[in-house]
């Protein structure tokens, strides 16, 4: 039977292109397809800045987290690029508290510290009674530099890379999977979707259920002089009202990072409302203002408010990811918000899975 790849990867996103570079140097042919223009805005990967932590309440994701950070490293030192700023990352309210008891248990390094030790480093204002913890690990990702490093990582290893080519459908059988696009079709031994908010529906062609939900978050861009000396901020402790200000979800937690070019990025995480992908909606005004205002009380060297901007998240109901091989499909859903951090892992997991279903 013709074949035209051994294996395509369905999604150019953060997790679709860890996964071709780690299918990099197969033996046979390798295709990544992207429906939009490579680093496009629509999904889930595009800006500046990610938030890379090892803080986690959960022993396995810093754990992860850990194995991540080895493998980003390994990255910069192939690529001779400096992809994280490590400035460390700063925890305030309840999840903090959890988070100590699992680094403590890792043995990964971090320190409480008091509102006034931490008002002594940075320009960052905490209640009297608050305390911050401190993982001096982690920091920064420079997303979109991530991003095109994977890239160039892939094409080097012979990954053939096509943006503007969305895939309509897929359709299985013992000994293929036929995938359909605007102009023909495309057999291959085995794919992967990393699709992001688009997955759900790709899959459901080929009896695959992703139980996920897509949201529309909103992050905002403040000015704030020194934003790239910040660590990043997780906020469980300052939380909206329901309803306060017409917004709908009051979020996980609050968070802020420094943003190249545009200043600070904050957000409020896990407020969004479901979204249809296909859709292009703007910001949230309601949680931009709240969120501006957060900014406003935690750093008092703040000014005005620079931008705002969406992000889909793709959620499962336990945050946890969907790495799975259905036969010739693998599925791979690093997400809920959280998934950059682990590409490179993600990606050699689910490049692994992908090697079986082309045997």
């Amino acid at each position: 039977m013709r074949r035209d790849a051994d294996i395509v990867v369905v999604g150019a996103g953060i997790a679709g292109v860890a996964t071709a570079r780690a299918l990099g140097g197969y033996p046979g042919s390798v295709l990544l397809l992207e429906q939009f223009d490579l680093g496009h805005a629509r999904g889930s990967s595009h800006g500046t800045s990610r938030i890379f932590r090892l803080n986690y309440p959960d022993e396995r994701f810093v754990r992860m987290a850990l194995a991540a950070d080895a493998a980003w490293r390994e990255l910069e030192s192939a690529r001779g690029e400096h992809l994280i700023d490590r400035v460390g990352c700063l925890d305030l309210g309840p999840t903090a508290r959890k988070n100590v008891r699992a680094l403590a248990a890792c043995g990964v390094r971090h320190e409480t510290l008091s509102a006034e030790e931490v008002a002594a480093r940075w320009p960052l204002q905490l209640d009297s009674d608050e305390v911050g913890v401190f993982q001096p690990d982690g920091g920064v990702t420079f997303a979109d530099q991530a991003h095109t490093a994977l890239i160039g990582e892939a094409r080097e290893r012979g990954v053939d890379v096509r943006e503007e080519t969305p895939v309509r459908a897929l359709a299985a059988d013992r000994g293929s999977v036929t995938l359909t696009l605007d102009r023909g079709e495309l057999r291959a031994r085995a794919v992967v979707v990393t699709a992001g908010a688009w997955g759900a529906e790709l899959l459901a062609g080929v009896g695959i259920e992703l139980p996920v939900v897509p949201t529309r978050e909103t992050v905002v861009y403040v000015d704030v002089p020194g934003a790239e000396r910040l660590p990043p901020v997780i906020d469980s402790g300052r939380l909206p009202l329901k309803g306060e200000g017409g917004i709908a979800r009051v979020g996980q937690s609050a968070f802020s990072l420094a943003a190249p070019g545009k200043g600070l990025k904050a957000g409020l995480h896990h407020s969004g409302p479901v979204a249809d992908p296909d859709a292009e909606e703007g910001p949230d005004t309601s949680v931009a203002a709240w969120t501006a205002g957060w900014v406003a009380t935690r750093f008092p060297e703040a000014g005005e408010t620079l931008g705002a901007e969406t992000c889909l998240y793709t959620n499962t109901s336990d945050e946890e990811f969907v790495l799975e091989r259905h036969g010739r499909v693998v599925v791979g859903s690093a997400c809920s918000g959280h998934g950059f951090k682990f590409a490179p892992i993600v990606g050699r997991t689910l490049a692994a899975l992908a090697r079986e279903a082309a045997e």
